[in-house]
């Protein structure tokens, strides 16, 4: 009888143990899969904030040649390929230093700046574009510009592209020289004709 008491004892003691250690078991159970969720979720998240700046800048027309007077205008594109909205610097240097006669001003995001201005800012969401425009207006002397547009993310300052423009103007030829030009054209013409007909003119006597 005492030992049936004592075994009855022994096992109330394994049931109340069995009862405090379940719960500590289950508690640190579902910690782990907490733990192992919240690495698997963090990751994910470290994943989502990879961000991706990209962009394209081309032109169709890099080399141009006019007269003075003209304005002369060269077109690119500036194209936002990435997968986030990004806001670009888009900067003109002359390399080297056009006449300082001449007229230059760039248009990006919809505003015009002259020479004053070497530095502008666009923002384009994502699949956006914007058209940038190089004006240059040659006056009173005949030379070259060349004009370099360079773009670079701000998201991702090590991102840069630039196209370098040229434009040449030959010197024009006065009116005056192109009077004295056209009238020494028509003597010579006019001299090479009465020779041809000076030559054929005794083969028609002849066979006559």
């Amino acid at each position: 009888m005492i030992m049936k008491t004592f075994n009855l004892n022994l096992g109330e003691a394994e049931m109340r143990r069995i009862k405090t250690i379940g719960p500590v078991f289950g508690f640190v159970f579902l910690s782990s899969i907490f733990c192992v969720l919240s690495l698997i979720t963090s990751g994910q998240q470290v994943e989502a904030e990879v961000l991706d700046f990209d962009f394209t800048y081309t032109s169709q027309d890099t080399i141009k040649e006019g007269l003075l007077g003209d304005t002369i205008r060269f077109h690119s594109r500036l194209t936002n390929t990435g997968t986030e909205a990004d806001s670009y610097f888009i900067s003109m240097t002359e390399n080297p230093p056009t006449p300082i006669q001449w007229w230059i001003w760039f248009c990006s995001g919809g505003v015009c700046h002259d020479t004053t201005v070497t530095l502008d800012t666009v923002y384009l969401p994502v699949g956006e574009w914007d058209d940038i425009f190089l004006d240059i207006s040659p006056q009173e002397i005949s030379g070259e510009a060349k004009v370099t547009i360079a773009v670079t993310s701000q998201g991702n300052s090590g991102l840069s592209k630039s196209i370098t423009f040229l434009l040449a103007v030959r010197p024009d030829i006065p009116v005056t020289d192109r009077w004295g030009l056209l009238i020494l054209i028509s003597l010579l013409f006019a001299s090479g004709l009465y020779l041809i007909l000076k030559k054929l003119r005794p083969i028609r006597t002849s066979s006559s």
